[in-house]
């Protein structure tokens, strides 16, 4: 397997395969060029959130960086269905967001990434 040492925007380095077609390998190279490391994400969502004055997340630092771009993430798409909804709906879903920031468990984040408000809303009875 062939590597490639890119640079990311970030400044830190990630190996990249570069076996295989040159239109995907290209795209490949150019994606990890525009992203940044895991830490350096994970330093900027905390960052976020403490700016925000979120409560700090429990658990170890790695799983708390990791969380941390979750709960940014799941607060932004509640943001979003906030200020689309209808006047009758948005009760609902500010109990949404007041449920999601009071969760301070990194290891519940990383459990629901993917249904964080699903798994909220189920929890809402208006």
């Amino acid at each position: 397997m062939a590597t490639k040492l890119i640079t990311l925007r970030c400044g830190h380095q990630e190996r990249v395969n570069v076996d295989g077609p040159y239109r995907i390998i290209e795209r490949r190279i150019r994606q990890v060029e525009q992203a940044e490391c895991p830490i350096c994400q994970g330093n900027n969502d905390k960052r976020w959130a403490d700016n925000n004055r979120l409560i700090p997340l429990r658990g170890v630092h790695d799983q708390c960086l990791r969380a941390e771009t979750i709960r940014k993430n799941t607060l932004n798409r509640i943001k979003v269905l906030i200020d689309h909804s209808t006047i009758r709906d948005k009760d609902a879903f500010q109990e949404l967001k007041k449920q999601a920031l009071r969760i301070d468990s990194a290891a519940w984040w990383l459990e629901h990434r993917g249904d964080a408000i699903e798994v909220l809303a189920r929890d809402i009875e208006l």
